[in-house]
């Protein structure tokens, strides 16, 4: 089939009354979508390349003198020789390639290399763009051992370049670790801006053959990327995005040529009515914008939303009599132990959870013993869990009625979180003596927003909502939990604090209802990538199959 008679039956397929609108928009959509993934969404760029990767030295018998190698070389010479043999030099430019600066709270996981087998002796900082980025970048740079996944320990530079005069002149320096990589604490960089990171390495007593060239780096910036620029690729996603751009175009100009005649008809899946949607305060808020989209299609479905909480939203629905089942739905985070028989669900997506510090804890990981430590009162002041200032720990909780809380309880704590002792969430004034400064508030927001108003508080939400707090108040912090990164991608892995989000309906949606046509869109394309742009995995996949991690059950 050549080219044209393809242009042909796609643009017969395609042509309906709104054919020529999408392809256009479809069109439009691809060819700016490198435009806008550089300067609206992934607005930052960050841009490395090794510049060098190579031994340095001399062999020890290139320093023999004489015609046929009979002088020996000064031993003191061999000696360094014999160490210098062993050492390599790795040269990275670094450069901010985006339109947009770059902080250290963009950096979701700091930017670090690491060297194989080969050993961190020194690094030092070159060619930046000006000597207050030189020294910033030098203030920030640590070395670490590859001891565990997460370092556990690791040095500034100043303790490294102590070492250095021993292990150049080979006496044995036990205190010292065997530095296995380098990062960048604390990193910001304007437009523009770069530098070159110089790293002298040696090969591990292990090793023999030649030098080794392995170079990995690990990094997560927010709304950005970090790429290599050895891996390059000449023909790249927007490219081929763009050609698709000309593809659809051709389409658009095809549909043009095509008459079409079939009348538009009425959306099958409308109806006239009113639907309530309540519960979940985490979920509320983008089942109100997906609702909002359907009454966009279907103005005769009068849909509000109500956060009231997991629990409230489930026992507000079980009295409901027959007259009424189709005007009142609710979300739950979790199943809901609240409901009876007669009560429905329907898996609508996967949250997943996150533990919200504010900044003044200085952590930005915790274990889950350290969690319970700290809800149960063995840990009151976080001097206790990391070196630093003394701040009391103060924690914000949520109240019976949520199923965030139950998850947390659940999922993390392994029982009940502890009851009220504060209302203000700085100081147990209901009971001055009690263990825990523990405070609660309605919704996900608004615990949110005392976290970010008492230092050293902690608190939890919804993945989605926790980095929208981060972003928008400097004073957030997303923790991670027993080394995993709060995301859907690190459940297998061992992540823990996550649920399903449920909802129910009293018995089966009658035909014809706005509830049962509003069940029927939440599993449509628009419903679920309005879902997955919030944060959100659908539970019912594009294939109409359940998500596997929404089948499990103990969720």
């Amino acid at each position: 089939m050549g080219v044209g008679a393809t242009m042909q039956s796609l643009a017969e397929i395609l042509s309906s009354d709104s054919g020529s609108l999408v392809l256009g928009l479809a069109a439009l959509v691809a060819m700016a979508a490198p435009f806008v993934d550089r300067y609206f969404i992934r607005r930052r760029r960050l841009t490395f390349r090794v510049l060098y990767n190579s031994k340095i030295g001399l062999s020890p018998i290139d320093l023999h003198d004489g015609e046929n190698g009979s002088a020996q070389a000064d031993p003191q010479l061999e000696r360094t020789a014999r160490l210098l043999s062993r050492m390599s030099v790795v040269v990275i430019r670094i450069h901010n390639t985006g339109g947009f600066d770059i902080a250290p709270g963009d950096f979701e996981i700091p930017l670090s290399f690491t060297f194989g087998s080969r050993i961190v002796w020194d690094a030092r900082v070159s060619d930046a763009t000006d000597d207050g980025l030189r020294q910033h970048v030098r203030d920030g740079l640590e070395f670490f051992t590859r001891d565990t996944p997460q370092p556990v320990e690791s040095a500034k530079l100043s303790r490294v370049r102590a070492l250095l005069p021993k292990r150049l002149a080979g006496v044995p320096a036990p205190e010292a670790p065997e530095w296995h990589g380098v990062r960048f604490a604390q990193l910001s960089l304007k437009r523009k801006e770069k530098f070159k990171l110089v790293v002298v390495l040696r090969e591990s007593d292990g090793h023999d053959g030649e030098i080794s060239k392995e170079i990995d780096h690990h990094a997560r910036l927010a709304a950005g990327r970090i790429k290599d620029d050895r891996k390059q690729r000449r023909f790249g996603w927007p490219v081929l995005t763009t050609a698709i751009g000309v593809l659809l175009t051709g389409a658009l100009l095809a549909t043009l040529l095509v008459s079409w005649s079939r009348p538009t008809g009425e959306t099958a899946q409308c109806a006239t009515g009113k639907l309530s949607v309540e519960g979940s305060s985490a979920f509320v808020p983008i089942i109100g914008s997906i609702a909002a989209e359907y009454h966009g299609q279907c103005d005769g479905a009068a849909i509000t939303t109500r956060a009231t909480g997991s629990v409230t939203g489930v026992r507000a629905l079980a009295p409901v009599d027959a007259a009424g089942k189709d005007e009142l739905a609710v979300l739950s985070d979790g199943r809901s132990g609240e409901a009876g028989p007669d009560l429905a669900a329907k898996a609508v997506a996967v949250v997943v959870y996150s533990l919200v510090v504010n900044r003044a804890a200085g952590v930005d990981r915790l274990t889950t013993q350290q969690v319970k430590d700290i809800f149960s009162g063995r840990v009151r002041n976080w001097d206790q869990l990391r070196p630093g200032p003394s701040v009391p720990i103060g924690i914000v909780g949520r109240g019976q009625e949520s199923g965030t809380r139950k998850t947390f309880e659940r999922k993390v704590l392994g029982g009940a979180e502890d009851r009220l002792t504060s209302d203000s969430c700085r100081r147990p004034e209901r009971d001055p003596a009690a263990a825990t400064t523990r405070c609660e508030r309605g919704t996900t927001a608004e615990v949110l927003t005392e976290v970010a108003a008492v230092p050293g508080a902690i608190g939890y939400a919804d993945v989605p909502a926790a980095k929208a707090a981060a972003a928008r108040d400097q004073q957030v912090s997303v923790v991670q939990l027993d080394g995993h990164y709060p995301d859907v991608t690190t459940v297998d892995a061992g992540y823990r604090f996550w649920t399903v989000e449920y909802l129910y309906t009293k018995g089966v949606p009658s035909n014809g209802s706005v509830l049962k046509h509003f069940l029927d869109y939440l599993a449509s394309p628009a419903a679920r990538a309005e879902l997955q742009d919030a944060g959100y995995t659908p539970c019912v996949a594009k294939d109409g199959l359940l998500d596997p991690l929404c089948t499990r059950p103990d969720i």
